[in-house]
């Protein structure tokens, strides 16, 4: 009923035991050794990204900064254009009307067509 190894000698066993040991230790081993090469990695691929996004994070800071310098420059510059403009049309409108040359009265002209 039993393979011939099962009725052998004490050494026979022991080669079936330790093999049978070896297998079981092998198979754990080797479980172990994927599951903690599966969970070192992510939480090493998580401290990368982290890591990476804090250094990202600090020169978008200055970007941002940079960029509202910008935008406050602009923005006086603008102000200064719209005051020159004020100040135009204020001249302009304080200035009365003005009279073309060549015509020294209001009288209409009348084109012929």
């Amino acid at each position: 009923m039993f393979p011939h190894i099962f009725m052998g000698t004490l050494r026979e066993h022991y080669i079936l035991l330790f093999g049978a040991a070896g297998s079981f230790a092998a198979i754990i081993a080797f479980t172990a050794a994927w599951l903690g090469a599966q969970f070192g990695g992510r939480r090493a691929a998580r401290r990368a990204a982290e890591e990476a996004l804090a250094k990202n994070r600090a020169a978008l800071d200055d970007s941002l900064g940079t960029l509202v310098q910008a935008v406050d420059a602009i923005a006086l510059e603008v102000e200064r254009l719209s005051e020159g403009q004020r100040f135009t049309a204020r001249l302009l409108s304080e200035r009365g009307p003005m009279v073309p040359a060549g015509r020294a009265d209001n009288a209409r002209v009348i084109t012929p067509h």
